[in-house]
């Protein structure tokens, strides 16, 4: 006999299971082409920036929180810098080189900020991700001497992003404060953008050492074949599973 419980529990679970990502990218700020207005909120105390600063490997369209931005190690990182030894005694030019170089440039951790930020399109607090060019353009604000803390709610300033697309890459050269200060919004609204704020800190989760340790093994084996791969016959997977990074990468070392 069926049991119709336990088979809902599965169509739920099947049916639901990319809700979860949904959501959580919900409360990002997604930005388009064009211009686009935030106010970068502060901190509800003094004693926490902002900011969350971290730095990210993306493997396999998966994001991997870099452990040396806390002063631990990373197996990825381990291997980034092996490979560019590679290149260095091989020569840049050697045409060996050229699988080494490509992997070290598609596994190389990327600074990556978050904030909290008024989205003026909707007056919602979403929390806005950037690189590291236009974060520096967020603090030059603060040391420019026509403005300063862009994130005092009283009298501070909206921030203008505008995105660009040149050479087939975002720009964003041309973003900066606007000209006039102004409040962030009503005290009532102040206030609830407070109480809206998302844990920026809790963002960054830094994987298993294991787990970076098993990938970063299985990157040098393909790209590097004097080095064993990693036994997985008796380890359970992971996310990380030799998807479509992995298999251009083996793809390269047989051309």
């Amino acid at each position: 006999m069926v049991n119709l419980d336990e088979l809902r529990k599965k169509y739920e679970q099947i049916n639901n299971q990319g809700s979860g990502n949904q959501d959580f990218l919900k409360k990002f700020f997604m930005m388009a082409d064009g211009t686009s207005y935030v106010r970068v909120l502060p901190s509800k105390d003094e004693e926490t920036n902002f900011y969350s600063e971290t730095s990210i490997h993306r493997i396999n369209d998966k994001n991997y929180h870099c452990p040396r931005e806390k002063g631990n190690k990373c197996p990825l990182c381990d291997t980034y810098y092996g490979l560019w030894k590679q290149v260095n005694e091989l020569g840049k030019d050697n045409p060996s080189s050229k699988i080494y170089i490509d992997t070290a440039r598609q596994i190389k951790a990327r600074k990556r900020f978050y904030m909290n930020v008024i989205d003026r399109r909707d007056e919602s607090v979403k929390i806005l991700s950037v690189g590291q060019k236009l974060f520096s353009k967020i603090l030059d604000a603060f040391f420019d001497e026509d403005y300063g803390d862009i994130t005092d709610v009283k009298e501070g300033w909206d921030f203008k992003i505008i995105k660009e697309q040149i050479g087939g890459f975002p720009n964003y050269d041309k973003s900066a404060p606007r000209p006039k200060t102004s409040e962030a919004g009503s005290d009532a609204q102040v206030a609830t953008f407070m109480d809206e704020l998302h844990d920026i800190q809790g963002l960054v989760k830094l994987p298993e050492y294991d787990e970076l340790k098993t990938l970063a093994m299985e990157i040098e084996a393909i790209s590097r074949p004097e080095r064993p791969a990693p036994d997985r016959s008796s380890s359970p997977s992971t996310e990380s599973d030799g998807g479509d990074f992995l298999k251009d990468l083996k793809n390269l070392n047989v051309d």
